[in-house]
């Protein structure tokens, strides 16, 4: 690893919140914007951000956080088409939490992500530390129809925007940055 990323380097302006809707998924959503501008202190330069937190209407919709704007890096230009979704846990002990998929971003950029599952959690990056008592596997904190109960996810409250977006630096733009791959033995 070139750098030590920390969550903490990561500096949080609140810009604007705004009712608006969104395509997500082919459906459209209805609900409150939320803009944050993000400064990224584990860089020099090129380290302002900024990202939409689209909160639903509906108690029980999904949470979609993107960047809105990214640094001109060109291996960071790929992450205004990319998000993370945060989802409402359904099982006794999480049911006031929602939950997001562990997907880290694919540096060789053949797939958009790349899923993480039971008993990787040792082979993440030293900046994914501050996320691990939030980890869990996914069938711990919801029901699933889908073969993806062993999925790592990370829980947090629904009105935890800074958490959010700390954690797409954490799946996305340094992933890209420092060009990780997960270790699968």
């Amino acid at each position: 690893m070139k750098q030590s990323y920390k969550v903490s380097k990561l500096k949080f302006e609140p810009q604007d919140e705004r009712t608006s809707s969104w395509s997500f998924a082919g459906a459209t959503t209805k609900g409150t914007e939320y803009l944050y501008m993000v400064k990224d202190e584990n860089f020099h330069s090129m380290n302002t951000w900024t990202f939409a937190v689209r909160v639903p209407n509906a108690a029980y919709g999904d949470i979609v956080v993107q960047p809105v704007q990214t640094p001109g890096k060109k291996v960071w230009a790929p992450l205004e088409r990319r998000s993370i979704v945060l989802t409402r846990a359904t099982k006794q002990g999480y049911k006031s939490q929602v939950y997001c998929k562990v997907n880290l971003a694919d540096p060789t950029d053949e797939q958009t992500k790349i899923g993480t599952r039971r008993g990787e959690r040792k082979n993440f990056p030293k900046w994914f530390q501050p996320f691990l008592w939030r980890m869990r596997l996914k069938e711990s904190i919801t029901t699933t129809l889908a073969k993806d109960g062993y999925a790592q996810v990370v829980f947090m409250s629904p009105q935890n925007h800074r958490t959010m977006i700390k954690l797409y630096f954490a799946l996305k733009v340094w992933v890209l940055e420092e060009d990780f791959s997960i270790d699968r033995e």
